[in-house]
């Protein structure tokens, strides 16, 4: 039994070489994995580098950054109204104070939802796109030029 198809040869748009290869297949290549008694990782060329995927944000960053200025100032707030219902005759610059610091851990708590929710929307809406353009990029071996060939 005989295959008829024929594959489609590609060429390189600045060079005219057919030797185009696949972002993918370049990161497969360049990618080695290896793993000793005590240690294990991974070792890359710099072509599998270059040729790396792009990666979904992640949600550390954000909860790293945000969240332990939302605890700092939920803390002092707590703190700060608990003494006034034991103390209501407390001064004027106690209320304030305690004011002052709801209101700011109200904006560091919107702040670290406003950046979950950028990484959220990034992850569905733009990652998505961008990774589907480099399993459809192609580089030259011979020029390096980099090729987005949609099938």
């Amino acid at each position: 039994m005989e295959i008829t198809g024929q594959q489609t040869a590609y060429r390189c748009e600045q060079c005219g070489s057919p030797e185009i290869v696949a972002l993918s297949l370049l990161y497969e290549q360049g990618t080695r994995g290896f793993s000793g008694r005590f240690t294990t990782g991974v070792s890359q060329s710099y072509s599998a580098r270059a040729a790396a995927p792009p990666k979904p944000k992640r949600y550390f960053r954000p909860i790293i950054l945000w969240g332990p200025v939302a605890v700092f100032f939920g803390m002092w707030t707590y703190l700060g109204f608990s003494a006034l219902f034991m103390r209501p005759k407390a001064l004027v610059l106690k209320e304030l104070l305690a004011v002052v610091f709801f209101l700011l851990f109200i904006a560091a708590f919107a702040k670290l939802l406003v950046n979950l929710g950028r990484v959220a929307r990034y992850n569905r809406e733009v990652y998505p796109q961008l990774y589907s353009d480099w399993a459809h990029t192609f580089m030259c071996r011979r020029c390096g030029k980099y090729s987005l060939i949609r099938p």
